[in-house]
């Protein structure tokens, strides 16, 4: 392969293709394009990434300490972490079928960011041993755990293409003990210990049908991550999130989504406006309300679609009952609520 030309990886036998650039392993190259390719320390030493090459000529092969049996070597297999692509090439993996097939795990982390996105929402970004990446389905949420502090689960709001950085999105919320932590003594190079990953709230590959999003204020940190996996797999339908806010409050990456828009054809986002109430549960019901109605408007033949919610608990139900009674299958609604939050 000549010296900044990309080549074709062809997976065997469903004929998927994704494209390696002459400085990525294919391993990279594939979680990159949104394939789940089986994989643990991502270092060379347990052999956990093996594949076959079928054809072509594979290039450089980076230092690993794992041994093939010579009729491993005979066949073609190869460690798909340490390998590069030196042409266009086929071959055998195995890859991740679902949630079922991701192991869970057990990683320490460090703080390596901490970014402030909005007055009330932060985004803490985890970096994780290059020799540990953690493996997970976009959509999929972990345990964090930091001294002194109860454990607590978050939602990954990062993709999985990029396993050694993660990323989540912490509200302020008053007398929560792990929120006013994080504003008021984290810092970056803490250890964190990270758990999972957990939940059944990922894409469907598989699917044909557009996709609509519907998110409550930091739900948007599970839909951020389907959605840059929807983009990596070059999801070909259309893709719209509706974003519901607390009243009063601005969508803290709206940026990010007009990146999104300006970048792909397919996908369209519309913010929507909480309503106004003393009482915090009746608030969220309400803005939700707000959201599904605008939906439900929008998209009153709701048969042929997806739909992802990220909702806090209280409002799941009547969310779910709303959608259903416009059409929308039950096999085809995803819910992720926020008890965990």
């Amino acid at each position: 392969m000549l010296f900044g030309m990309t080549a074709k990886i062809k997976m065997r036998p469903d004929g998927r293709e994704f494209t390696a650039g002459p400085n990525d392993t294919i391993l990279d190259a594939a979680l990159s394009a949104g394939i789940a390719l089986t994989y643990s320390c991502n270092n060379g030493s347990c052999g956990e990434c093996r594949a076959r090459l079928v054809s072509g000529q594979l290039g450089e092969t980076r230092h690993h300490d794992y041994r093939f049996s010579a009729s491993d070597q005979a066949v073609g297999y190869f460690l798909t972490c340490c390998s590069l692509a030196s042409e266009d090439i086929e071959i055998e993996a195995h890859e991740a079928g679902g949630v079922e097939d991701i192991p869970l795990q057990s990683i320490n982390a460090q703080i390596s960011k901490l970014e402030v996105l909005s007055e009330d929402v932060m985004a803490v970004h985890l970096r994780t041993p290059r020799s540990k990446s953690l493996r997970f389905l976009a959509g999929q949420h972990v345990t964090l755990e930091i001294d002194g502090l109860m454990p607590r689960n978050k939602s990954i709001a990062s993709c999985p293409c990029n396993a050694t950085n993660l990323q989540f999105h912490i509200k302020r919320t008053e007398g929560d003990p792990f929120s006013e932590y994080c504003f008021s003594a984290l810092k970056t190079g803490l250890n964190v210990k990270v758990s999972g990953p957990y939940g059944n709230f990922v894409f469907d590959d598989g699917s044909v049908k557009p996709v609509i999003f519907l998110a409550y204020d930091t739900g948007f940190a599970p839909a951020k991550s389907l959605i840059e996996h929807a983009l990596a797999i070059e999801y070909e339908q259309p893709v719209h999130l509706y974003w519901i806010l607390p009243h009063g409050t601005n969508p803290y990456m709206e940026n990010y989504c007009r990146a999104w828009m300006d970048a792909c054809d397919n996908f369209s986002f519309t913010v929507l406006q909480g309503v106004a109430d003393e009482d915090a549960a009746s608030c969220v019901d309400k803005s939700l309300l707000v959201g599904v109605q605008r939906l439900v408007a929008d998209f009153p033949e709701l048969g042929g679609h997806d739909v992802y919610l990220s909702s806090p608990e209280i409002s799941a139900p009547s969310s779910r009952a709303i959608l259903l009674e416009h059409g929308l299958p039950e096999k085809q609604l995803y819910i992720d609520v926020f008890q965990r939050f």
